[in-house]
């Protein structure tokens, strides 16, 4: 009885280790977002095969600026969240870097949309100026909601009476 069940946990443990190896280098769940929001616009712009190809090339170049970006200001800030207990950090030149840093990032984002826009011909342009509103609207028309209700009370602001 206890050869069969420690032969069956072996067996278990052998699988969940190769699912596990399969999921370490195939990455599945990082794999398919790029390739989504790519076939987002892709498919509501209606690109032809000459666009597809170019605008595919136009990501790939913005995804590799973003990622030299973004690993640019994480080490910026290892320094300086690692410069607590160094009082020679100048904290305020980092902090500007840093700041530089996601200002051309934003520049990036714009640049790589100015560039796609123009890959379109002039109907694509009208429904990609649409979804650009509606993406930096967050996807919501009208004014935001009154969260009165979710807000902390102000210092010193009276509080209601009890009931």
């Amino acid at each position: 009885m206890k050869s069969k069940l420690l032969s069956v946990l072996l067996i278990l443990l052998v699988v969940l280790n190769g699912v596990l190896i399969f999921m370490l280098i195939n990455k599945p769940h990082q794999n398919k977002r790029p390739k989504e929001e790519r076939n987002f616009l892709i498919e509501q712009l209606l690109f032809t095969d000459a666009q597809k190809y170019k605008f595919i090339n136009l990501d790939d170049a913005h995804r590799e600026n973003m990622m030299s970006f973004d690993l640019q200001i994480r080490k910026n800030k290892d320094v300086l969240f690692k410069s607590f207990s160094d009082n020679f950090i100048n904290i305020d030149s980092i902090s500007q870097i840093i700041g530089n840093l996601e200002g051309k990032k934003e520049v990036e984002v714009f640049g790589f949309f100015k560039s796609v826009r123009k890959i379109c011909n002039k109907a694509q342009q009208e429904k990609f100026d649409k979804i650009i509103n509606k993406a930096l609207k967050g996807g919501k028309q009208g004014s935001p909601p009154n969260d009165r209700m979710n807000r902390p009370p102000r210092e010193g602001a009276m509080h209601p009476p009890p009931r």
